[in-house]
């Protein structure tokens, strides 16, 4: 019997336009404990195994905006990996499996959560966040990182001055600590509309990403939803319902 969080995400793959886009997966966490959000270790190998053996090549966000923008070609079978809200196991756990298989990732931080180092690191019940620091090491090897707003609020709650505030200023302090442009933004909750996209638009970011209810638009792309208990094979269905077993074959 399929397990029912399997079940959710098939069918949300399944609402995305056929062929159309980039798979990007939604992370957030990598852990052996955790809420559902979290995938464990192993099934994170798994995973990456698999998209590297089924002749998957990770790219960034930029990089699929580069080409919409006359830019380079992007590879074959391009797939992007996305982690929300920059916990401590970015650094601890996802950036060695990553950087073993010779892929690359994007993570999305939430300013307001990042401390100056590890003696005065914000920790949230179980979740620990990433130092300034450590932000800086996963740039430095490679990755790309983008925000995900000052404190992780509910965007389209707030009112005109707070929501500039989240987006605006989360961009200006990751510029400022990292010394290169941030140009991609993650909605908190996955939740916008017309007016928090054009904020985003005018605050200078190229583009942004949502969850299941996105299309291929530069600030809607659509991600999948990666779970705890999502094997490589559960993984290998996502991407055949939405794209072609064809994409998942590698060559």
């Amino acid at each position: 019997m399929p397990r029912p969080w399997t079940v959710l995400l098939l069918c949300a793959a399944v609402c995305a336009a056929c062929g159309e886009g980039v798979p990007i997966l939604m992370y957030h966490s990598v852990s052996e404990t955790g809420d559902p959000l979290t995938v464990t270790p192993e099934e994170f190998d798994a995973q990456l195994d698999f998209l590297a053996s089924a002749g998957f090549t990770t790219v960034t966000l930029r990089q699929i905006l580069d080409e919409e923008d006359g830019g380079p070609k992007l590879p074959r079978h391009p797939v992007v990996l996305t982690f929300d809200d920059g916990y401590e196991d970015a650094l601890t756990a996802v950036l060695p499996r990553v950087l073993q298989r010779g892929q690359k990732a994007t993570f999305f931080i939430v300013s307001g959560f990042c401390a100056k180092d590890a003696a005065t690191r914000v920790v949230q019940g179980r979740r620990s966040y990433l130092t300034w620091p450590e932000v800086r090491a996963l740039q430095d090897a490679g990755m790309e990182i983008g925000s995900h707003s000052v404190s992780h609020r509910r965007l389209t709650e707030l009112q005109k001055a707070d929501l500039h505030l989240e987006i605006e200023q989360s961009r200006a302090t990751l510029q400022a600590y990292l010394g290169q442009p941030v140009e991609l933004f993650a909605y908190p909750f996955n939740e916008q509309m017309q007016w928090v996209r054009r904020a985003v638009e005018k605050a200078g970011y190229r583009g942004a990403v949502v969850g299941a209810h996105g299309n291929t638009d530069a600030y809607t792309m659509q991600r999948l939803t990666m779970h705890r208990g999502i094997s490589a094979a559960d993984l290998r269905s996502m991407l055949a319902e939405t794209w072609g077993d064809s994409y998942t074959e590698g060559g």
